[in-house]
């Protein structure tokens, strides 16, 4: 394989990986509309402690799908790039189409 092809794959394991937590996936559908927040602000939604936020924060930004900057004593941070979403939209689409994902619509339909 190519050096460029592994790097490549790192690289979207990378990524994905960030996306791979319940938590991160719901502060990106968070900050999906463009604001930027500050740790502080996200802590009175969010059902967790600065600390975990922060990590959590830290671990997009450096998956590259969030970006910060300092105001003051402030960390703000925003959506580097809103493509993401359309990534998020396919993961949606693929899963919609899973037979499992059918099967429990139809159960839940019945509930």
């Amino acid at each position: 394989m190519h050096k460029i092809n592994m790097k490549l794959e790192n690289l979207r394991l990378d990524l994905l990986r960030a996306l791979s937590d319940e938590t991160r996936l719901k502060l990106l559908e968070f900050l999906r509309h463009g604001n930027e927040i500050c740790v502080c602000d996200i802590e009175k939604v969010f059902d967790k402690t600065q600390s975990t936020l922060s990590r959590h924060l830290k671990t997009l930004t450096e998956a590259d799908i969030l970006e910060s900057r300092r105001e003051g004593n402030k960390k703000l941070f925003k959506v580097k790039d809103t493509q993401i979403f359309k990534l998020l939209a396919i993961l949606d689409n693929l899963i919609k189409r899973n037979e499992k994902f059918k099967k429990i619509v139809e159960l839940q339909q019945k509930i």
